[in-house]
C-alpha cells in the first residue's frame, strides 16, 4: 500500500475529477447496498435512516477525499491540510463568529426565497424546491429526539461527520483540484458552488454559497483545514441542540427566523459584525502565518 502513495501526483485536473467523483460514487453506491441489506431499507424507521445517514456520508464524502490524497501526494496529511495544530485563540473566535453569523445567515435565506430562476430552468427549480421539502421532513424527523444519548449521536451524525466529511472532500480535495488548475479565487468560489448545488436546495443556496465561499477563504488564510471543519461543525452544531430544546418543551426562540421579519435589524447587524470579523480573521492568520 505504501508503494501507491503518491502514485497519480501528476495526474491532470480532469484524471482527478474522474478519480474522486468515480470513488465518491462507488462508495456511495456500496455503502446504501450494505444499509439496504441490513436494514431492508426501509426510510420510515429513524433508526434505519440514520444507519443511511451515517453510511452514505462516509462513502460520499470521508473516503473518497483520503484516497485521493493517498494517490496524489506522499504526504497526504498535508496535503488535507490537516497536519497544523489550532491554537485556542483562533477556535475560539471561529466558534463566536459562527454564532454571530446566524442572523445574516437566515436574512439571506430569506431573500434567497425571493429569486427565481429563468423560464428555461423552471424544471430545475421545481425540482430543487421539492428537494428541499423532502429534506426538511427527513432532518425533522432526525432530529426530533427526546433522550441526550439520542442528542449526542444526533451531534455526531449529523454535526460532526458532515462538518469533517464535506470539509475533506470540497475544501480539502476539490478546492485544491480547482486551485492547481484556475488559482485560489476561482477554485474557492467554484468550489463553493458546486458545495451549495449538490444539497439541491433552492431556498438555502446563497447562504450555503456564501458559507461554503467564506469555509473557502478561512483555508486559504490558515492552510488548516481543522478551521473551516471547525466552522462547519458550530453551524451544524447550533441547529442540532436548538432543535434538541424545541422538541423536549424548553422555550427557545426559532434559530431559523431570528435576522428575519420583526427581527431583520438582527441580520443587518450581524452581516456588519460578520464583515468585521472576516477582516479580523484574515489579519490573525496572516500573523500566525508570519509566526510560524
Amino acid at each position: 500500500m505504501l508503494a501507491l502513495k503518491g502514485i497519480l501526483k501528476q495526474s491532470g485536473i480532469f484524471s482527478k475529477l474522474l478519480l474522486l467523483t468515480g470513488t465518491a460514487c462507488f462508495f456511495t453506491i456500496l455503502a446504501l447496498l450494505f444499509w439496504k441489506i441490513i436494514s431492508n431499507g426501509d426510510i420510515t424507521n429513524t433508526s434505519s435512516l440514520k444507519l443511511m445517514q451515517l453510511f452514505q456520508s462516509i462513502g460520499m464524502f470521508v473516503i473518497p477525499p483520503i484516497i485521493a490524497a493517498f494517490l496524489w501526494s506522499e504526504k497526504p496529511n498535508t496535503f488535507l491540510k490537516i497536519n497544523k495544530k489550532t491554537n485556542w485563540k483562533n477556535a475560539s473566535f471561529i466558534v463566536l463568529f459562527m454564532i454571530i453569523a446566524i442572523p445574516i445567515i437566515n436574512l439571506l435565506g430569506e431573500f434567497n426565497q425571493l429569486l427565481t430562476l429563468p423560464k428555461s430552468l423552471a424544471g430545475l427549480e421545481a425540482m430543487m424546491k421539492a428537494s428541499e421539502l423532502e429534506s426538511a421532513k427527513v432532518t425533522e424527523q432526525l432530529l426530533n429526539v427526546h433522550s441526550l444519548g439520542s442528542l449526542f449521536f444526533n451531534i455526531f451524525l449529523i454535526a460532526m461527520l458532515p462538518a469533517l466529511g464535506e470539509e475533506l472532500f470540497f475544501r480539502g480535495v476539490l478546492q485544491r483540484v480547482f486551485q492547481d488548475w484556475k488559482g485560489a479565487v476561482v477554485s474557492i468560489w467554484l468550489t463553493a458552488f458546486i458545495f451549495s448545488a449538490i444539497h439541491f436546495q433552492f431556498y438555502g443556496f446563497l447562504p450555503r454559497l456564501l458559507l461554503g465561499a467564506f469555509f473557502g477563504y478561512l483555508l486559504l488564510w490558515s492552510n488548516n483545514l481543522w478551521l473551516p471543519i471547525l466552522a462547519h461543525f458550530v453551524n451544524n452544531l447550533m441547529a442540532v441542540v436548538f432543535y434538541y430544546l424545541k422538541y423536549n418543551g424548553y422555550q427557545v426562540f426559532d434559530i431559523d427566523t431570528v435576522g428575519t421579519g420583526n427581527t431583520f435589524w438582527l441580520g443587518w447587524i450581524s452581516g456588519i459584525l460578520v464583515l468585521i470579523g472576516i477582516f479580523l480573521i484574515k489579519r490573525m492568520q496572516t500573523i500566525d502565518s508570519k509566526i510560524t
